[in-house]
C-alpha cells in the first residue's frame, strides 16, 4: 500500500504542476488517470484492473480521444487515419518542444508513465 501511495501522490503533483500550465489538459487527465490509479490494488481480480489500466494510458487516451473527436465532427475516421492523426498529434507536441520552447510533452512523458509504472506494481505485487 505504501508503493500506491507514493504512486498517488506523484500523480497529484503531476496533475497539479500540469494544471498550472494548462487546466483544461490536466483536468481531462485527471478524469481519466485517477479513477483507475485509485481502484488498484495489490489483490483481487487483476484482469479487469489490467485492462482498465491499458485503456486509460495517456497513449491510449490520446488515441480515443482522436476517435471521439473525428465521430463528433461526423466525419468518422478509420483506424489507419487514427492512427496518423495519433501520430500527428505526437508530433506537433514534439515540434513545439523544440521550436517554442513548449515543455509540456517531456513533463507528461516525464511524469505519467512513471506514475503508470508504479501502479503497475501496485497491480501485480505478490
Amino acid at each position: 500500500m505504501t508503493l500506491k501511495l507514493v504512486a498517488l501522490l506523484a500523480l497529484a503533483l503531476l496533475l497539479t504542476c500540469l494544471a498550472l500550465l494548462n487546466f483544461s489538459l490536466g483536468f481531462l487527465l485527471a478524469v481519466t488517470l485517477v479513477p483507475p490509479a485509485a481502484a488498484v490494488r495489490p489483490g483481487g481480480h487483476r484482469l479487469p484492473l489490467a485492462l482498465l489500466l491499458i485503456l486509460t494510458t495517456p497513449g491510449v487516451s490520446l488515441f480515443l480521444a482522436v476517435l471521439v473527436e473525428r465521430e463528433l465532427l461526423e466525419a468518422p475516421a478509420g483506424l489507419g487515419e487514427a492512427w496518423q492523426r495519433f501520430l500527428a498529434a505526437l508530433g506537433q507536441g514534439l515540434l513545439q518542444d523544440h521550436l517554442y520552447g513548449a515543455h509540456l510533452s517531456p513533463l507528461l512523458a516525464l511524469g505519467a508513465y512513471p506514475c503508470w509504472l508504479l501502479l503497475w506494481n501496485v497491480l501485480f505485487w505478490k
